[in-house]
């Protein structure tokens, strides 16, 4: 497998499925840590078993972030195992592909009415999506896709990880599944869709300057800016929605990731990888790791 970049087809449903990643963690505000914190990479370990390591990735192909530190490296090659968000093998991206489209014969600006289809087809239109395909999108799957930046080369951070460790022959686990992944938006009503993709056409002129914020916060493993960047972006009008977003985006996926890595945390020797935003927090990873009686060292 090489790590030149994808083409064609992949490079379209890696894009989508990088869109629902950064929506997964953009989608609702999150509450800023009141002391700041700093740390990508921290060790984690508990009497019994092997120090691991937990690293915040964040979706991005900057070069300077694509070139690891050399403590991270190291942490990745010591790695036995590597475990990270889901897997990003082709079954993933096929299955990402099928579940943002409309199969029951329905069309998009039958769900959302012509305004704001003639709206979404305008900025679709601008990021090189035809008007036949747009019509064959559910409207979360619009929303996920227009909250990111065009990819250029699909060559991000958590791509070249799952890459790297494929080509070192080490085992690769997912925390989550893409199914799970999508079903936090594939379930909401329609009307809730369409408020997400009225949010999303709202906030799409600041896109990029938000993910160049994002991005420069992240190169400072600045943690703490992370969240308040977060918190001040994408807001939901709906606070109903706004909650059970809160409820389905963070807490509870937080929580299952916390669960589902202890089996590699107890092996030992796990390199962990999952969004930068996903650490820090009361509901965070590095609180609930905590609260599980594992010590957390900032490494880098």
């Amino acid at each position: 497998m090489n790590r030149r970049g994808l083409s064609g087809n992949t490079r379209v449903i890696l894009a989508a499925l990088l869109a629902v990643w950064l929506m997964l963690l953009n989608a609702v505000p999150l509450r800023a840590e009141t002391a700041p914190l700093y740390g990508l990479l921290w060790e984690v370990s508990k009497p019994g078993a092997a120090a691991s390591y937990l690293f915040g990735t964040i979706h991005s192909e900057d070069p300077q972030v694509l070139q690891l530190d050399g403590r991270v490296q190291a942490a990745f090659d010591a790695a036995h195992s590597v475990v990270l968000e889901v897997l990003l093998d082709t079954d993933a991206m096929q299955y990402s592909s099928a579940a943002m489209l409309l199969l029951d014969g329905r069309m998009l600006d039958g769900i959302i009415g012509t305004e704001l289809f003639n709206q979404a087809s305008r900025v679709c239109s601008s990021r090189g999506i035809p008007e036949v395909v747009l019509q064959r999108m559910k409207p979360w799957a619009v929303a996920v896709t227009l909250s990111m930046p065009v990819p250029e080369t699909g060559q991000v951070l958590d791509m070249m990880l799952y890459q790297d460790a494929l080509l070192a022959n080490k085992p690769v686990h997912g925390l989550e599944t893409i199914g799970e992944q999508l079903d936090v938006f594939d379930t909401l009503p329609e009307s809730a869709q369409i408020m997400l993709l009225r949010d999303a056409l709202e906030n799409f002129p600041g896109i990029d300057a938000l993910h160049e914020e994002l991005l420069q916060a992240y190169k400072r493993r600045d943690l703490g800016a992370l969240m308040a960047i977060n918190d001040a972006s994408m807001p939901i009008g709906d606070q109903r929605l706004a909650d059970d977003l809160q409820r389905r985006l963070i807490r509870d996926r937080n929580r299952l990731m916390a669960e589902r890595m202890q089996p590699y945390l107890e092996q030992g020797r796990a390199f962990v990888a999952v969004g930068a935003l996903h650490l820090p927090g009361a509901d965070g990873l590095l609180q609930l790791l905590q609260q599980r009686g594992y010590a957390l060292q900032v490494v880098y």
